[in-house]
């Protein structure tokens, strides 16, 4: 069985979302405000700044500071800087601060890079780690398999991901593009 692609995929591909993921910071604080734009999806100088001043002017245990840095590194990944993002996650790592979420986010970093290698690495790692949504690394290794023309593993894990979430429209989107072939 062949899996082929229908035109255009290798854009495509470049151009499909990588997925992140925030980490909860609870309280009345700028590293909360952080956490709150993250998850909201507010992407903007705004946003940047309250985690900026999160760093900037508060004290905070090493699990808070870690955590800060993961939701500040989403907001960058989201905002076009990926390189920033990846400064952001080694900074989490070093704090020794490494739940799967941290390996996802690489993952989303090293797409928006077009770095599939290592994106698949990371993803990889995310889901050996059980991250509580599959389908999110999944997804990233995905569209990081496609950018290596590796078409047969990215229909496979677009087909792992619509397992863990069936309602996804945009992974049934994904999979639409793909024709499925026998013969060599």
């Amino acid at each position: 069985m062949r899996i082929l692609l229908a035109s255009l995929a290798a854009a495509a591909a470049l151009s499909a979302p990588a997925f992140s993921q925030s980490m909860v910071v609870v309280g009345r604080s700028a590293a909360a405000a952080c956490y709150h734009n993250a998850v909201m999806h507010q992407y903007d100088r705004a946003a940047l700044n309250d985690c900026n001043s999160a760093f900037d002017y508060a004290v905070m245990n090493r699990e808070t500071r870690a955590r800060t840095h993961v939701n500040r590194a989403v907001l960058l990944m989201n905002m076009g800087q990926p390189v920033s993002a990846l400064r952001d996650l080694d900074a989490a790592v070093a704090l020794r601060f490494s739940p799967p979420e941290v390996h996802l986010n690489y993952s989303a970093a090293y797409v928006r890079l077009e770095r599939p290698h290592e994106a698949v690495a990371a993803a990889t790692a995310a889901l050996d780690a059980g991250i509580a949504h599959p389908e999110r690394a999944y997804v990233n290794r995905a569209v990081a398999y496609e950018m290596m023309g590796d078409n047969a593993s990215a229909y496979a894990d677009y087909l792992a991901a619509l397992q863990h979430d069936p309602d996804w429209i945009d992974v049934q989107r994904e999979l639409s593009r793909f024709q499925v072939a026998n013969g060599s």
